[in-house]
Parts: C-alpha cells; structure tokens; sequence
C-alpha cells in the first residue's frame, strides 16, 4: 500500500505535540472547551430507513468478463527501462518520524510553550527545523503550518492526552510498548438480537441478472498540471509550472500526466470518462469513492476545494447524465485535509462548508430523506432495489491525521451507531447492503480504536453486508476481514479500486463489477471484476491513450468465485507461490514500467495489508509472514 502523502504533513506539524500538555504547562482556557463542554449531541441516529427503491427494475444479464485480450499478453512479457524517480517525501517523513522523535519535538518546544510564543514565533521554529532537516522548501514548510497550523493547535489545546498517547494514536505499531490510553478506549453496543447462522453462499444460477458497477476513485484533478514542467520536483506535487527547477536530471511531465509525484491532468479525465461513457454504456450505477482535490496540500483553501468538487461533479454529470452516482468523501476534500470535525467542534473550525455542499451536489442522485446524515457527517443510507441496500460511510472519521480524534475519538457523529442501526434494519428486512467508503478499515491510517469496533460490527452483520468498497491506497488491492474471536476465519472482503491519478508509479485505472442482480434470491455477492487500465508511457510517446482490459478477477486470479474464503485462499496462493504474487504485484501498479522492485520487505507489507481489514495488529495478523519473509521493520 502507498504512503499517503498525508504522511509527510507529520513531519512539519510534529512539534505540535508540545501542545498537547506534556508536562501540564498548558492550563486549558476554558473558551477553548466551551465547545465540547457545553454541546449536547442529542441526535436521534434512529433515523427511518430509506425504502423507496431509487433504481428501476433491472431484467439485465450483463456478461461476465471475457478471457484476456492479446494484448493483456503482450503487457505481460514486455520490458521497459525504469526511470530514475526523487524518493517520496511520504517516506522520507515516516524515516524521519517515529515515537523518540516525537518525544524530542515536544522537548524542543517546552519552553516556547511556557513563555507562551505566537503563531508566528511557532511557525518560525517549526518550518526551520523542517528546512535543515531538508524536508522541503520553505514555501511548503510554511504553507503546511499555515494550513494544519490553527486546528492542530486548536484541537491539541482541548485535548487531555500527555504526548506518548497522542504520539501513541497517531504513530500506531510504530510506538513500541504498551502505552495506556484509557481516554481513548470505546466499544459500540449491538441491540439484544441473535447472530443469523452464517454459511457458505451458492452462486446465482447462470443467466441470472446481473448488476454493472463502474468503481471510480482517487482522480484527484489537478487544473494546474502543465506538460513539459518538471515532473521530478522538490514538492510534494510536481508537474505545474511553479514546480522547483535545479534539478540535475529533470524529467519533463508528458502529456497525459507523469508516473512521478503528478496528479491528473483534466484531459487525462475527460478522455477516460468519454471512454467509459462509450465502451460501458450498459452501467446501472457508479460508486465514486472520494478524493477530488490534488495533493497541493500546502497551498489549498475552502475555495479552492470546493471549487474542483464543483467541477468534478460537472464532469461526472456530463459524461453520466442519468447514471445513478453514489459518492463517499475523501480525505482531501476537507481543510486541512483528512480533519472532519465532529458535531461539538462549531463556528469556524466546524466542517459544515464541506457538508453542505457535498449535500447539494449529491441531492441529484440521492433521496431528500438523505440530507440529515450528509448534512451531519457525509454519510447516508438508500435502498438500490428490494432487498439491495447501498450505506456510504465517511471512514475520515477514523484517519489518525484527523486533528480533533485527539480530544474524543468516541465514535464521531455517531456514525457507528446509525450504522449498527442501519445494518440492524436491513438485517431484520432481509436485505443485503452493500458498504462504501474512502478509506479502507484496515488502513495504517485509520485509528486503532476506530478499526477494531468497525470490525465488530462487520463480523456480526457478515449475513448481511455482502462487500465493501474504499479506494485510498491508489493501488489495486483487497483486504480480508476476520472473525475476531477466530482469526483464521474469513467474513467480508473490502475491494479497493485502483486510482485514477498516476500519483506515484501507478497507471491510471477504473473498476468494474458484477454484482448478482435483480431477482428473488439474489444476495448481492460480488461474481466477478475487472481493472481497466491505459500504458502512460505510451499515450505519451503516440499522443493518445488506449484503455484496455488488464484482468478479470476470477480468470487472471484464478479463484473460483469471490467469496471471503475464496480470497483467503488467493491470499496463501500469493503467499506462497512467487509467480502468482509477480502477476499481482503487476496488476497492483497496473504494469508500470516504474513501479519498484518487490524484494521480501516489499512482499511483507503488501501480503499483510491484504490480510488486515482490521488496522494497526499487524504483528498479530501477519507473524507467520514476518517469519517467512523477515520483519518489516
């Protein structure tokens, strides 16, 4: 999985942690805390379920995807020069940053805190350490405090953690120890209901209807993207024209975009959105999971985002004018991003901008019985047909990098209780649901706590959610869920659709599904995927790109349906079969020439996150792999 480039924000923002009252030398005024004090969050999250059935009757017997074209062959054996790539900034902030360093930031501002400095004075001292530690220019060390400066601050003044639990929450595995955490340890109720018994799921009959998804994800468009500017920068995006110059080899960004740090140029989308609207013109309904805005993360305004949500959506509407579009918020779409303030966090720090207009934007596609819970927290619930539910989860609400988790991280908005409330529904109605978010349960980013309850809730509804859908890691990939009381036991699995961007070495992609349809035993399953791709390189080198089906699932895969134990079965065939992992990791990156080579560290890290749905017990989930591929750290 890729390092997001929410990572390196880490590194400027690291001192930050000094404020969070290490040694109780930070009195917390009391106008700071009015806010969680005195709100009383008395939201009923028993809201009616939605049962009108937004899509009309489907009779459709999509066919499943064919064997691989010749050209899928011609992809498989052919080798190109890799391209000599700057290292990532996300890694090097995950070099840099780790429990003893955060602990040595917060020493290094104590007395600035005592004698209580400004933001300005704070802000020098931050982006100094940041510029001699050659992180970045000063510009970006600058604009990042600019940017996460107020709500870091804001957030770590109300929180009550001393600096090894925040460090703690934020760092995960990487913070060595049991360090306790009591503030921040929640678990969700289920109502007073049996399990349904759980067994294996038969196929539908052939011939059976048939559901056509397209998963979009991550097209993070960049209006700023300029062919021929550097695309080997010094910043965390290159390819725009105030992309740093000086460097010994640069590397001119090519016409449809870059396998660098680049994001997508919009003719890049228009071209695969006009392309999908031609070769798939039989779609019934679109998951379009998050991430709009590029990853200038230390130069965006409110403005600036809601004005590429504004022309993405444009988009979307053009090419799919009555398409059925089921979106989920990413975390870029927020400022700063990844922070979603829960309900008690108000006025200017609250996050009812974005809520608002995500909310008009998506009212042309959902039912007005959705406003309240997108209004609330960007998320909803609507039923697809009879029995087929679709909820929209914002999994921001678990992103370590979401500042005000640092003062209450009990289950924000109360998203997980509506959920349960949902699932509990749809259980007793005998629907099956089908769960959307940006990002995925099991991610590195994702919180502990967070994680944990989220899989509770999935093994005890596993009769009833039928898959999930995230995108996020930009590469394309899955995870498992286990039962928690019996790890070796499969119970869901999450599909993450290959991004959009090129942003970093990938080959931009969409996904297809098919899901069983419209008929009285339908349960919902995934029956096949497939992952549309175009060579970079080439539509560069010709002027014109050509999408073209990379693999199918069940076919490339070799797996016999996709069920959960089906997957897990993949999973020990990746594990311990070299050539089945090449063909993977190939269609990870989908056949970058520049994607790096897989040693066995590489492999540890890949094999695990396929195996964790669940965030953050990597050395639980994965030992055996540890001892057959060597530690990951």
């Amino acid at each position: 999985m890729k390092v997001d480039i929410m990572g390196t924000l880490w590194v400027n923002v690291i001192c930050f942690c000094a404020l969070i009252d290490r040694y109780e030398l930070l009195p917390t005024p009391s106008n700071e805390t009015s806010d969680i004090n005195n709100f009383i969050d008395d939201w009923d999250y028993r809201i009616e379920p939605h049962d009108m059935p937004l899509l009309n009757f489907s009779a459709t017997r999509h066919s499943l995807p064919p064997s691989p074209q010749v050209h899928n062959i011609q992809v498989l054996v052919k080798k190109k020069r890799k391209p000599k790539l700057p290292k990532k900034l996300g890694d090097a902030a995950y070099s840099f940053v780790d429990c003893r360093w955060c602990d040595i930031g917060v020493t290094m501002l104590i007395d600035e805190l005592k004698i209580g400095s400004s933001f300005e004075i704070l802000k020098k001292k931050v982006t100094d350490m940041c510029v001699d530690f050659n992180i970045n220019t000063k510009e970006v060390c600058e604009g990042i405090f600019d940017v996460f400066g107020p709500t870091v601050i804001a957030a770590a003044k109300m929180s009550k953690l001393n600096a090894k639990q925040a460090c703690s929450m934020v760092l995960g595995e990487s913070c060595k120890g049991n360090i306790s955490n009591p503030l921040h340890q929640w678990n969700i109720s289920f109502p007073d209901v049996p399990k349904p018994s759980v067994g294996r799921i038969s196929p539908p009959k052939v011939g059976s209807t048939t559901f056509k998804i397209l998963h979009l994800s991550d097209t993070h468009l960049d209006p700023d993207y300029v062919e021929g500017s550097v695309s080997n920068c010094l910043e965390p995006l290159c390819c725009r024209n105030e992309s740093s110059e000086g460097i010994p080899e640069p590397i001119p960004a090519g016409k449809w975009g870059a396998y660098a740090k680049c994001d997508t140029p919009r003719i890049l989308l228009e071209n695969m959105l006009e392309h999908i609207s031609e070769q798939h013109p039989d779609i019934d309904f679109i998951f379009w999971t998050g991430d709009l805005p590029p990853h200038d993360i230390w130069k965006q305004t409110k403005e600036y985002n809601l004005d590429i949500i504004k022309q993405t959506t444009q988009q979307m509407i053009e090419y799919f004018p009555s398409t059925p579009i089921f979106p989920a918020v990413g975390n870029h779409e927020s400022i700063p991003p990844g922070t979603f303030a829960p309900p008690w966090v108000q006025q200017e720090n609250s996050t009812s901008w974005l809520f608002n207009e995500l909310s008009a934007h998506w009212k042309r596609w959902l039912p007005a019985s959705s406003t309240t819970t997108v209004m609330r927290g960007g998320f909803y619930s609507v039923l697809l047909r009879p029995r087929l539910r679709l909820i929209s989860i914002n999994t921001n609400y678990c992103h370590t990098y979401n500042w005000w988790l640092l003062v209450n991280s009990t289950d924000p908005a109360k998203e997980l209780k509506w959920l349960i409330y949902e699932l509990q529904e749809a259980e007793n109605k005998e629907e099956r649901v089908l769960l959307i978010g940006h990002i995925p349960p099991g991610s590195y980013d994702c919180m502990k706590v967070w994680s944990e309850n989220f899989n509770r809730i999935v093994a005890r509804y596993e009769s009833t959610i039928s898959a999930q859908f995230y995108g996020h890691s930009h590469a394309d990939e899955f995870e498992i869920f286990y039962d928690p009381e019996d790890l070796s036991r499969p119970t869901n699995v999450a599909y993450l659709g290959p991004s959009v961007t090129t942003f970093e070495n990938y080959n931009p992609a969409y996904r297809i599904y098919y899901v069983d349809g419209d008929h009285p035993k339908s349960k919902g399953i995934v029956l096949d995927h497939e992952t549309w791709t175009m060579d970079l390189e080439e539509a560069n080198r010709v002027g014109e790109p050509t999408w073209y089906r990379l693999y199918s699932a069940r076919k490339d895969l070799d797996i016999e349906s996709l069920l959960p134990e089906d997957w897990n079965g993949l999973l020990k065939k990746l594990i311990d079969n070299p050539d089945a992992f090449y063909q993977f990791y190939r269609y990870y990156y989908r056949d970058s020439p520049t994607r790096p080579k897989c040693d066995n560290k590489c492999k540890l890290q890949i094999l695990c996150d396929l195996r964790s749905g669940r965030s953050h017990v990597r050395h639980t989930l994965c030992h055996d792999l540890e001892q057959k591929f060597g530690s990951d750290k």
